[in-house]
């Protein structure tokens, strides 16, 4: 199994409750730096509620997801790129829209050699989502 981890800049909880109301899945549990103890690296005092993992469910696929450790280098929107693989069409449309209204659109949903439907989409994080449908 493989399972896509998305690391942020300091807004992964605000990203994750945004991602929670498109794809409507139970509430995360968030792990914060400050909650742990003897963490092995210096934290910033500013980084205690930052997020140190999550895990949420979209369409069957278990996500992880942190804001970068201080110190780790790290890409805006290049940590990961998310291919959701569903079999409702309208599911699909409706993530895509909501995720790119405020994002960039890469490839509008169309029919394509690979899948019968497929798009891709940049969302305000800057992660990179794929969508296909799977009849």
């Amino acid at each position: 199994m493989i399972v896509p981890f998305m690391n942020f800049h300091g807004q992964c909880e605000e990203a994750v409750l945004y991602y929670q109301k498109i794809f409507n899945f139970t509430d995360p549990f968030f792990l914060k730096f400050a909650m742990v103890p003897n963490v092995p690296f210096a934290i910033p005092e500013d980084y205690g509620n930052k997020i140190m993992f999550t895990e949420f469910t979209i369409a069957d696929q278990k996500v992880f997801a942190c804001d970068v450790y201080p110190g780790m280098p790290s890409n805006v929107g290049q940590s990961v790129s998310l291919n959701v693989i569903h079999s409702s069409l309208d599911d699909i449309q409706s993530w895509f829209d909501a995720l790119s209204k405020d994002g960039i659109v890469g490839m509008p949903i169309q029919a394509t050699t690979w899948a019968p439907q497929y798009g891709s989409c940049t969302d305000k994080y800057g992660i990179v989502w794929q969508f296909s449908w799977n009849k």
